[in-house]
């Protein structure tokens, strides 16, 4: 099976015509149609918690019942454009709704990069990691210097981090993850799924639309029908 970073074109046409239909007067709710779950692949079972498990990295509260689950590879181009998506949606949410941060190596060259984002999760330096990841961002892997300079730039021993990475830390966690996303359908990067759905349209608008029917137990039923 190959495996890609994907940037897909269909949530930006989504977003334009969204875009359009405010600019003519069309209500919220006429924009929100333009939103779109992932009708290809079918929903993770119960509300995608079984993807879930206690190693993962996360943010915010589960207070609402709403879990959002992104796959992403540290060496994609996308994930990285997504990332400030993705920020700003935990920015307005994280206070009811629970994120969990899925490393998905697409290639082996990302494993060590993974490996460093889990070991910077455990001194509670996970964001600065991958920040530092992305600003040093290659398709073919960033070196062991590099993961190591962003080490001390973010206040973590680069020492103790060569020799966790060097030691194996996390990879058969990592691999076991990456085989279950596969099984459920995860196939590119960045991959979202709001309580188990897989999302087509990722804007912050259409995100945010998603969590709220989501609240209201509304999520899908469209398609459903």
């Amino acid at each position: 099976m190959f495996l890609f970073c994907t940037k897909r074109r269909p949530a930006l046409f989504a977003l334009a015509a969204a875009a359009v239909l405010l600019l003519m007067g069309a209500g919220p709710r006429t924009a929100a149609a333009q939103c779109q779950l992932d009708a290809s692949k079918s929903p993770v079972e119960n509300d995608g918690t079984a993807l879930v498990n206690f190693q993962d990295i996360t943010k915010g509260s589960g207070a609402s019942g709403v879990t959002v689950i992104e796959y992403f590879d540290p060496n994609c181009p996308h994930c990285k454009d997504f990332h400030q998506t993705m920020k700003k949606v935990v920015a307005d949410h994280r206070e009811d709704v629970r994120f969990v941060y899925k490393p998905f190596p697409l290639r082996r060259s990302s494993l060590p990069e993974v490996q460093a984002l889990y070991v910077a999760a455990q001194s509670g330096k996970f964001g600065e990691m991958l920040e530092g990841q992305y600003a040093r961002q290659s398709r073919s892997g960033i070196s062991m210097s590099d993961l190591r300079a962003v080490a001390s730039d973010i206040g973590m021993d680069p020492t103790v981090l060569t020799s966790r990475i060097q030691e194996g830390a996390y990879q058969s966690h990592i691999l076991e993850q990456r085989k279950r996303a596969v099984s459920v359908g995860v196939d590119s990067t960045p991959t979202v799924l709001v309580n188990g759905h897989f999302v087509k349209t990722r804007t912050q608008q259409c995100l945010s639309t998603f969590i709220e029917q989501a609240q209201s137990g509304t999520l899908g039923a469209s398609a459903s029908k």
